[in-house]
Parts: structure tokens; sequence; C-alpha cells
């Protein structure tokens, strides 16, 4: 069976995702990946995994891919910019009005 890979841009959204995610975590404004997690439902093991694999350039985790949701709630309840984590445009948040 041939493993999946994921294109650059995916992996490049998801270093986003990340990078976002864990400036939140550092503001204070989420206590941390597990409580993320458990908040919206996902899966704490598959979001550990993903970091640390786009943090090493694993590929050994059976998980290739973040939840597309995960991405909505950052841009819905923390105004991360939903430009900047699909395409890298722009700033990290929305502007405030």
């Amino acid at each position: 069976m041939e493993k999946k890979s994921i294109s650059k841009q995916s992996e490049e959204i998801q270093r986003r995702f990340f990078e976002a995610l864990d400036l939140l975590i550092s503001q204070g404004k989420v206590k941390g990946i597990k409580t993320f997690c458990d908040e919206y439902g996902l899966n704490r093991v598959k979001y550990s995994n993903r970091r640390i694999a786009l943090q090493t350039g694993s590929s050994a985790s059976p998980y290739k891919i973040i939840d597309i949701e995960a991405l909505a709630y950052l841009a819905r309840d923390y105004s991360v910019s939903s430009e900047w984590l699909l395409s890298g445009r722009g700033g990290m948040f929305k502007p405030s009005i």
C-alpha cells in the first residue's frame, strides 16, 4: 500500500495553524493543545503528532492532516485571519474594527 503524501500547500496551512495556536497559548488565550482539542472535540493525539511531525519533518505519524474545522475555530473564536491561515497573505489576525 502506497503512503499518501500531503501537498506542500496543505503542510504550509498546518504550519500556520500551529503557529497561530502556539501564539494564542503563549498569550494565555488558550491553555494548551489538549484544552483546545477537548473544547472542540478534536483528537488530541492527532494534533500532537501532527505538530511533532511538522517540527521534525518526520513522516512516521499515521496522521497526515488536521481537520478543516480546527481552522474555522481559530478564525471564529480567536479572530485569526482565514486568508492568512489558507494563503499566508496578510496578517495573522483580523483587523479590529
